[in-house]
């Protein structure tokens, strides 16, 4: 009872935040605004002051080193498309997942989530891979969910542009109750209601991450680097 109580107070708290906004767009609303339309339920790219910290984190030099557990590996936006590719996979195929995307569609990213959970997939972010956003559903998918030590997490509200502000708004609110919601169903602490910020980016580190349910733990590259040549020597 209690926890429906908190999760009643985190949504009445979110709306009431998104309802102030869209306020605030309305009255300053722009004629000339975009004519791009996308989906109600597309998260767009995190969005920080002047889109720095989105750019700085974008700018990896080198990409993951990819585990040789790996079955199957998400390294792309999160699209319908994908999804359709994910469904169609064996539970074989979905035993190891590796993470390395900044997100996209909220629909697509529960429906691979789901059905990672029903596969009792392992989930994993890689030492200098990324998990931004509709990611972070897919990973809380996972029955197991590891990470590196450098590997980075990023949450925040839905974002949507069109040449309709009414539009956007709802499909924000939408799709920010949706992301959060799904990754409670999954396993994440409640409490991530209370401490998402207000359209702002909140990037965590793996061992940050551990706190709000999405990490289980954090593999140090050493150890995972040496677990082939354990198992041959049959360790």
């Amino acid at each position: 009872m209690m926890n429906l109580n908190a999760r009643l107070i985190g949504l009445l708290g979110l709306a009431l935040t998104l309802f102030i906004v869209g306020i605030s767009l309305i009255i300053s609303r722009n004629p000339t605004a975009s004519p791009a339309v996308r989906p109600a339920a597309f998260f767009a790219g995190p969005v920080a002051e002047g889109g720095l910290l989105f750019s700085a984190l974008m700018d990896q030099a080198t990409p993951p080193r990819r585990s040789l557990q790996t079955t199957f590996a998400i390294d792309e936006m999160i699209t319908p498309v994908l999804a359709g590719r994910v469904l169609a996979l064996s539970d074989a195929e979905l035993a190891h997942v590796e993470l390395n995307s900044v997100g996209g569609d909220v629909e697509a990213a529960v429906s691979i989530a789901n059905r990672l959970r029903d596969a009792g997939s392992h989930t994993h972010v890689a030492s200098g891979a990324k998990c931004f956003s509709a990611c972070t559903v897919i990973y809380q998918g996972g029955v197991e969910r590891s990470a590196g030590e450098d590997a980075l997490f990023l949450l925040h509200y839905a974002v949507q542009k069109s040449a309709n502000p009414d539009r956007d708004h709802m499909g924000s609110i939408w799709g920010t109750v949706t992301l959060i919601e799904a990754m409670i169903d999954l396993g994440a602490d409640i409490s991530i209601y209370e401490q998402m910020p207000g359209f702002g980016d909140w990037l965590l580190s793996s061992r940050q991450a551990i706190d709000l349910g999405l990490v289980q733990w954090v593999v140090p590259e050493a150890e995972r680097a040496d677990r082939p040549q354990k198992a041959k020597a049959g360790a």
